[in-house]
């Protein structure tokens, strides 16, 4: 409950409450408002505060009890799914075990980075980062959003680089991407011999350089094979110990519209008619309801940990480095810049954030290609 006064020519609020954290009855001032008018309209905002965000006042909430309360009331509401899970299980495995029981005001710009490093001695750089963004967003929040700490403390912190950046990004060079997808027609004695699906699915994955998620719920609506397109406008998401989801496009450059080749094509149209042998064969295969592209004998979506161990048989097969299905999406990417692709375009047609994603992420590729183009320049002014 709010009462106004006026003091001198300017006019004060004051507002008694419960604190949720203590239980203890607490009181709010502030003067020095023109009118009164002005005081309680200032009061109402403040009393909205209190009563909708229930955070303890001047930081003294430990870290533990304001992330319960800011993923539970402010992020599981306003964010994917997938993005909630990734949120609540780095809090719950990494930032609730180092900082749980400190309280907010007593975080520190130097014990926390001396954390960042330890962190980076166990987590690749992409993690570290991860980790830090959400505890960076929460201690932001609650800094600008509910006003319970003056600043972020965490603030300009340093995260230690890979050592190697280019050692990760895995894929296969020509000869080996020929070899892989000669090995991906089913073995002898196979459940499902017929099927062609694995290597319609790892052509497709190594010429459009689709992510896995972004390839299993495509249906044929999405595949215009007269006009020889492709749209990516969803992806399937298989959260940890839970049913798979539909969910839209990683980000707004994710969803796209990209240009198929005519070997692609072909095998496309291939698999479509290899589909409908498939179910009229087997007895216990089904047609699935939603004109899937790739789908298991039950009619429903492919999963990733069986096409994950798939293409891992794959590789064993064919006397190939043992990789994941991403590396088709880093093996397309390269293969279009060794080709000399803009850049610009590799990266929209890969769905990515910016241009600098794909540089970093391929720098050796691009490095070639920029001591490439010097050469060029050198030999032609040198004439």
């Amino acid at each position: 409950m709010a009462f106004y006064r006026k003091r001198g020519e300017k006019w004060e609020y004051r507002i008694s409450y419960v604190d949720r954290q203590t239980g203890k009855q607490k009181e709010k001032t502030k003067g020095g408002f023109r009118t009164k008018k002005e005081a309680q309209l200032a009061a109402v905002e403040e009393e909205s505060k209190i009563n909708h965000f229930g955070f303890g006042e001047n930081g003294s909430e430990t870290v533990a009890k304001y992330f319960e309360d800011w993923l539970e009331v402010y992020k599981r509401p306003n964010v994917k799914p997938i993005t909630y899970s990734v949120q609540e299980r780095n809090v719950r495995l990494n930032i609730i075990p180092r900082w749980g029981n400190y309280r907010l005001k007593d975080l520190t710009r130097t014990e926390y980075q001396k954390w960042i490093n330890e962190l980076r001695d166990h987590y690749s750089e992409g993690t570290v980062r991860r980790i830090h963004s959400i505890f960076s967003t929460a201690i932001n929040d609650a800094v600008h959003e509910f006003k319970i700490l003056r600043e972020n403390p965490i603030q300009k912190i340093k995260i230690p680089k890979e050592i190697n950046k280019d050692a990760k990004v895995q894929y296969f060079n020509r000869d080996q991407l020929a070899l892989f997808l000669e090995n991906c027609k089913p073995v002898k004695n196979a459940k499902y011999q017929a099927s062609m699906q694995y290597l319609a699915l790892f052509t497709l994955l190594a010429r459009t350089g689709l992510r896995i998620g972004e390839a299993l719920p495509l249906t044929w609506s999405d595949i215009d094979l007269e006009a020889k397109t492709l749209t990516v406008n969803k992806t399937l998401v298989y959260p940890l110990n839970s049913e798979p989801y539909l969910s839209t496009p990683k980000s707004k450059t994710s969803g796209r519209t990209i240009k198929l080749d005519d070997a692609t094509v072909a095998v496309m149209r291939k698999h479509r008619t290899n589909r409908k042998e498939v179910v009229l064969r087997y007895e216990n295969y089904k047609s699935p309801e939603d004109n899937l592209v790739f789908f298991q004998q039950d009619g429903r979506w492919l999963r990733t940990n069986v096409v994950r161990e798939y293409f891992k048989e794959v590789c064993k097969r064919a006397n190939l480095p043992v990789l994941s299905p991403h590396a088709l999406r880093h093996t397309h990417a390269v293969h279009l810049l060794e080709a000399g692709a803009n850049i610009k375009y590799v990266s929209e047609r890969l769905g990515h954030a910016s241009v600098k994603v794909t540089a970093d992420t391929y720098l050796h590729v691009t490095k070639k290609i920029e001591d490439d183009a010097l050469a060029l320049y050198e030999r032609y002014i040198e004439k």
